[in-house]
């Protein structure tokens, strides 16, 4: 009991150094793979400025390329149970990688063909992020330090971004077969630190089922589980809500400031958002680390509520800004929790799988979000656009403590 009490104290401290040395590569790995995710950033431009499609193909491929990676990510957590996780997650990243090569050989004589591989590649980057997200977690124990552990990738998540776009930018406009070679060269990179310095553990094959539900259906467990159902519905309605800040937020900026204004305003909102972040997570993690990870999200969707909310009345770009960073600390908040809560809800032999199917699961949220806000604004305007997701907020944060009060019926 003392030597949990040590440990209980440690883990409270809210430090990433003290973290387990397989977290910091992988945190160093994903700051490597979200800067060099060029291809990714610049896909429409690609695909039109580059290759010649019209904008609407270029949608459709677009689309086509997501519904890829979902798959991969299905397909990623199925594999990532069965075999060493480590292993597959380098094999998929070395696919990747070899299709950016050859599309930096064929983008000069055959564009197109640089398009398909650019689709073939979705499945294996997508397979990519519940490997990681299960890595994350075989490498923290217990809830606080998988707090801090989600956190600290999150903060390299948003590191990588901070600079990636610039470079990917810069080589679009002067070099863009070198932006694939960049692009392959990172995930070498990414691939030799998880290859060479990342631990082969042994995951633990017992979290919460005992051995005789090991073998059991994902779906069966899954959908036996009424925590993470409400979860999973729950966080979907958080990505409708959150999916309008690079939908509705810039148009609304068009459309009070105009378009030279409206798009450097809009710019403006996006590296406060940023910024933010870089700055913020490591301060809200430590300061929010002794509350549940359910009560912290339902404190982020209120977050929302205030920041949003004020979209619907301000006319003034001071305030956008104050709004935008107000609910950056909301995003924070769901972010670096929800992985948390998934992971500790999760047995460790299904690990994969779980993080596969909330992943794609949630993600129907961001891809309804548009077409929705597109609806509304058809009909009404952006004050009531902003009035619904508030509602809609709300209505999420009740959720997640509704899901506090689950929790702690099933004494978990």
């Amino acid at each position: 009991m003392e030597s949990e009490s040590r440990t209980s104290r440690h883990a409270a401290g809210g430090s990433y150094r003290s973290l387990d040395r397989n977290i910091h590569i992988l945190f160093v790995a994903r700051i490597v793979n979200r800067f060099g995710d060029f291809v990714q950033m610049l896909l429409v431009l690609i695909l039109t400025v580059s290759i010649g499609m019209e904008e609407h193909r270029a949608g459709l491929f677009s689309t086509f390329t997501i519904l890829a990676s979902s798959l991969g990510q299905l397909a990623g957590g199925f594999l990532a149970d069965r075999y060493p996780r480590k292993h597959v997650m380098v094999a998929c990243q070395l696919t990747v990688a070899v299709f950016y090569l050859a599309s930096s050989i064929l983008i000069g004589t055959a564009p197109l063909a640089v398009a398909y591989l650019i689709l073939l590649s979705s499945p294996f980057r997508g397979a990519t992020w519940p490997i990681s997200n299960a890595l994350v977690a075989d490498f923290s124990h217990g809830e606080m330090e998988r707090a801090r552990a989600y956190s600290l990738l999150y903060l390299g998540s948003n590191i990588g971004v901070a600079v990636g776009p610039l470079v990917a930018s810069f080589l679009f406009a002067r070099n863009l077969p070198l932006l694939f070679v960049v692009s392959a060269g990172t995930l070498l990179i990414s691939s030799a630190l998880l290859g060479f310095l990342l631990s082969a553990k042994s995951e633990e094959t017992k979290l919460l089922y005992p051995d005789n539900r090991r073998h059991t259906s994902v779906l069966h467990l899954f959908l036996g589980n009424r925590m993470l159902l409400l979860y999973v519905f729950a966080f979907t309605l958080y990505n409708f809500i959150y999916v309008q800040h690079s939908f509705a937020l810039p148009l609304q900026m068009h459309a009070l400031f105009g378009t030279k204004q409206g798009t450097e305003g809009y710019g403006w909102l996006m590296s406060v958002n940023a910024v933010t972040v870089l700055l913020m997570t490591a301060v809200v993690t430590r300061s929010t680390l002794r509350i549940s990870r359910s009560i912290n999200m339902a404190i982020g969707c209120l977050f929302y509520v205030i920041g949003f909310g004020s979209y619907a009345v301000v006319t003034s770009l001071p305030i956008f800004l104050v709004s935008t960073f107000v609910w950056t600390i909301g995003e924070i908040l769901l972010a670096t929790n929800g992985n948390v809560f998934v992971n500790q809800h999760a047995p460790a032999s299904h690990r994969g799988r779980f993080n596969s199917i909330v992943s794609v699961t949630t993600g129907f949220g961001s891809i309804v979000g548009p077409y929705a806000g597109g609806l509304i604004l058809s009909r009404s305007g952006y004050a009531l656009l902003w009035l619904v997701m508030i509602l809609i907020a709300a209505f999420a944060s009740a959720l997640f403590v509704r899901l506090r009060v689950l929790v702690l019926r099933s004494g978990r």
